[in-house]
């Protein structure tokens, strides 16, 4: 067979037929443009690769020329697709016409979530969890989440009377905010175990394994990427397999007992309060309250898909928040310190209230200062058109049905009049001046989308980093190895690329 293979390679009659095929399905990808007024196709020198290499080795450099030339909307030729960028003034439109752009089929070409989850409603039971019990009982669950925090970083950073050095301060900061994470998720009862904190810090690493494969099939077409990408999941393997059987090996007895108990004390019985309590007040999840006929492997899909949603935003979030706070230490650090020595007084070094942590205004802006620098990518949050043929934008150009837009986060970002002086410097107080809190949804930062989408957990994802910081703030004097943190951030196509530099912990000299 492998030498058949072989000789058919070294056929030239094969290999002009190969290319022949190429160019034709090249050329069929372009030729439908002339239907629509599509937006302007940036030109590009190279046919078939397009724009691709220079996507992935200067994304920065090619979305900002394209801007200038093409203005607000234009279209890219990469890995063989046509993907349509849109601008500042166009953006609102796609995290808003609901109707028209959907980013679960955009993410759906990136990552298979819909063959990951075995059970098609796990958006659905995630999301009103996420909204009705993350979201809307965050003022009861702020002393929890302090508690575990605390807890967290004298586990993993400890008392540091001489200086301690992190080599893995990324590694270490997702394991400290998996403890309360995983407190809120799964319950006081088993969070705690070591194989449950180790999936609630791997599980998104695991999925993401599946982006590492380039799409060199989508030069032909976008479903031939997708069937090879997905050839493991349909014959059996999962990257979250190994990570559902350990949840479930742990909520099963806690299950068992949280329904033995409801049945036996009746209205007495107190119900915990944490996400896997939300889903067993389901009936569909727990009829009769039955603990042999409990569905285990749906509460463990929605569970996964917690993980996913919380643990790399809140973790990346909050290390690269303490990286840029130790970047520019001698700007900020003690300004902030003394404002979470401030508050720390005013409540007599008590348990943080939701309101406290409001107060924490000149944190709050760092945090979202940090947050608009990190979570950017050049390009990204990928909505396919839904809509039955195509959809017309305000500014009069037309994209077709199952077209990709990406939003230009470079151009919301890089805007002056969106942003304020300087908008490619980081200046800490900017939301300050702006009276302009983290959570809040404006068109001039999308770290959180934007729309009736937008996520619905960013309320507890930025008061857990700002507890975090504040609890640092209070506790230690953080530096660097002796090495840099480079100033610049370097990118891998649209997408940053996360730093890790050592940091050195030791405890404050001043007493609080």
């Amino acid at each position: 067979m492998k030498k058949l293979i072989e000789v058919l390679l070294d056929d030239i009659y094969i290999q002009s037929f190969i290319i022949g095929l190429f160019l034709a399905v090249f050329l069929s990808k372009l030729s439908g443009r002339t239907k629509l007024n599509e937006p302007p196709l940036v030109y590009y020198r190279f046919p078939i690769i397009g724009h691709t290499w220079s996507f992935l080795t200067d994304c920065n450099k090619l979305i900002l020329e394209s801007r200038e030339k093409y203005g607000d909307t234009f279209s890219l030729y990469v890995f063989g697709q046509i993907m349509t960028i849109v601008g500042k003034e166009t953006t609102h439109e796609v995290f808003n016409k609901d109707q028209d752009f959907s980013f679960t089929e955009g993410l759906k070409t990136q990552i298979p979530n819909h063959l990951i989850y075995r059970h098609a409603n796990v958006a659905e039971k995630h999301g009103k969890i996420v909204r009705e019990f993350v979201a809307g009982k965050l003022t009861h669950l702020i002393s929890r989440i302090q508690k575990k925090t605390i807890k967290a970083i004298d586990l993993y950073i400890g008392e540091c009377v001489e200086p301690k050095v992190i080599h893995d301060p990324r590694n270490t900061l997702a394991d400290i905010i998996a403890i309360p994470t995983a407190n809120i998720i799964v319950g006081e009862e088993c969070y705690n175990n070591e194989d449950i904190l180790e999936t609630f810090n791997t599980l998104t690493s695991s999925i993401l394994k599946l982006l590492r494969i380039p799409p060199i099939l989508s030069f032909i077409h976008p479903w031939l990427h997708e069937q090879f990408i997905t050839i493991p999941l349909r014959f059996g393997w999962n990257p979250i397999s190994n990570h559902k059987k350990v949840i479930i090996n742990r909520i099963k007895p806690v299950i068992e007992k949280r329904l033995c108990d409801k049945k036996r004390l009746g209205d007495a019985w107190v119900a915990p309060l944490d996400a896997l309590q939300c889903q067993l007040n389901d009936p569909e999840i727990t009829p009769d309250l039955d603990p042999n006929n409990v569905n285990y492997d749906n509460i463990a899909d929605v569970i996964c898909r917690f993980i996913f949603s919380s643990m790399s935003s809140t973790s990346n979030g909050a290390i690269s928040a303490l990286y840029d706070l130790v970047k520019r230490k001698q700007h900020f650090w003690q300004e902030l310190y003394q404002e979470a020595q401030e508050i720390n007084k005013q409540c007599n070094g008590n348990e943080l209230t939701i309101d406290d942590i409001a107060r924490m205004i000149k944190l709050d802006s760092f945090v979202k200062e940090s947050l608009r620098f990190f979570f950017s990518p050049i390009v990204g949050m990928p909505h396919k058109c839904i809509s039955k043929s195509c959809y017309t934008f305000a500014n009069g150009y037309q994209i077709p049905s199952g077209r990709i837009a990406y939003i230009n986060l470079c151009d919301t970002n890089n805007d002056e009049e969106l942003q304020g002086q300087n908008p490619t410097e980081f200046r800490a107080y900017r939301h300050l001046e702006r009276n302009s809190y983290a959570t809040k949804l404006e068109r001039n930062f999308l770290a959180f989308g934007g729309g009736k989408h937008a996520c619905p957990g960013r309320n507890f994802a930025v008061n857990q980093i700002k507890i975090f910081l504040h609890k640092i703030l209070l506790k230690y004097d953080v530096r660097t190895n002796n090495e840099e943190i480079e100033p610049k951030r370097r990118y891998f196509g649209p997408f940053p690329l996360l730093v890790n530099v050592d940091l050195v912990f030791e405890n404050r000299k001043e007493i609080v």
